[in-house]
């Protein structure tokens, strides 16, 4: 399909950057203008919200995240206060499409529940990506498979029983699917990035696959990129000290900006499987490599022996491994020492 967002994510020239201003906005829909800007700017492909009903999937009893717990601008606050106040209408959601529209960014979102992802599904999203948090809420995985919109599906907190349940309720349905290797901490430390995890994807369920990243600098974006990873998507935000819990373990924009760089360099860096020669390597080759030169000052008619030839930079004679082929030739000229030999110094036999 033309339109398969999948699809268009593993075709394209360059990793594809997700910036995820998430709920980083806080409610306020001129931030969120202003970072899908700054994310177009910096050369993100895609921004990402959250579409969410907070009282329809968080409990009042739910309990405050370690990461939540942490942020001084939301002590006394429950966990469904914190995520309320961030919520993304309908309509804001028309317009942040439209707006991302207009600025010739892609735009995606995250529903939190069916309610939302049914809302997506009006307002004609390209895809649905899946928080981690929903890996193992299968009804949800359902109804979103049933949909046949292309899925983008986080796997956070999941083992992989949990991941291959999930790949098999969307390959069952063919909806295009993409993986993301994600650690579910925010942030999360590097040693916990288990990169080796995108490759294990790609061979066991033949899709695309892309990484989370929710650690603090770009290593390990440039590293699943060398592993085949094919999107990387990353919490943004403005300004890390804009109040919000997902604020620190956001990157700003010069970072936004860097890690595109970074990504697309790997990429090219990546080259060929084919080991050859490059071109910026021709000129090179011909200054260090070895040849066959004259090891003294050689007379017309001498019988070629080994001692007369030895092995120097340039490489602009005849090949090293000539040497034995050459024993008991006749010199047709003088050679000088020290001269690169070639077959037009030889009789031919």
């Amino acid at each position: 399909m033309a339109d398969n967002l999948v699809a268009k994510i593993a075709s394209s020239p360059h990793p594809y950057i997700i910036a995820e201003i998430g709920i980083n906005h806080n409610g306020d829909m001129e931030l969120a203008r202003q970072m899908v800007d700054a994310a177009k700017e910096a050369g993100a492909d895609c921004v990402k919200f959250q579409s969410f009903l907070a009282d329809r999937y968080i409990s009042e009893r739910a309990s405050k995240a370690d990461y939540q717990q942490q942020d001084d601008t939301v002590q006394g606050k429950s966990q469904r206060q914190i995520i309320k106040e961030c919520e993304l209408s309908t309509e804001q959601a028309i317009d942040m499409k439209a707006y991302a529209t207009e600025k010739q960014i892609d735009f995606l979102s995250t529903p939190f529940e069916v309610w939302s992802l049914r809302e997506l599904q009006k307002i004609g999203v390209p895809g649905i990506k899946v928080s981690s948090c929903n890996l193992t809420n299968y009804p949800f995985l359902e109804e979103l498979a049933a949909s046949g919109l292309p899925v983008l599906l986080s796997t956070g907190m999941g083992a992989l029983n949990e991941v291959a349940r999930a790949v098999h309720i969307f390959q069952r349905s063919g909806s295009p699917l993409l993986l993301f290797q994600c650690t579910s901490n925010y942030p999360s430390r590097i040693e916990n990035a288990n990169l080796l995890v995108i490759p294990t994807y790609a061979s066991l369920f033949g899709v695309p696959v892309g990484l989370s990243d929710h650690t603090t600098n770009h290593t390990t974006s440039i590293a699943a990129v060398a592993l085949g990873a094919v999107a990387v998507e990353k919490h943004f935000t403005l300004s890390r000290d804009l109040p919000g819990i997902d604020q620190k373990a956001s990157i700003e924009p010069q970072d936004l900006r860097g890690l595109v760089e970074a990504t697309r360099e790997a990429h090219v860096a990546l080259g060929s499987p084919m080991k050859e020669r490059t071109d910026e390597e021709e000129n090179t080759a011909i200054a260090l490599r070895r040849s066959l030169v004259a090891a003294r000052d050689i007379k017309a008619g001498e019988l070629c022996e080994p001692d007369m030839l030895a092995i120097k930079r340039p490489g602009t004679g005849l090949a090293v491994d000539h040497a034995e082929r050459l024993a008991g030739a006749r010199f047709a000229r003088d050679v000088e020492g020290d001269q690169p030999i070639t077959l037009d110094d030889f009789l031919e036999k």
